[in-house]
């Protein structure tokens, strides 16, 4: 079954809509809308676009910690010497 592009854009705001009521912030990182504009354009499926969507997460989160960081295995809710003590 395909959705219509005017039907997955309606489906889309409606999220948006109902989550900024509840106060929950919507990612957007030019990356992620242009994930979500091709799911309403139906050139991924949902499953895809969650898919990349983590996939841009675990990057974001990887540039956040630095090279250093990561290597050494301290993790940003430990402190320096924690990480040391394992």
């Amino acid at each position: 079954m395909s959705t219509a592009p005017e039907t997955r854009r309606a489906i889309a705001q409606r999220a948006i809509d109902r989550a900024t009521t509840n106060g929950v912030p919507i990612d957007t990182d030019p990356t992620f809308l242009t994930l979500l504009e091709e799911w309403i354009r139906g050139d991924i499926d949902i499953k895809a676009m969650r898919e990349r969507y983590i996939d841009m997460i675990a990057l974001r989160t990887a540039e956040r910690r630095g090279p250093l960081e990561s290597l050494l295995g301290i993790h940003p809710s430990e402190s320096p010497n924690e990480a040391n003590e394992e």
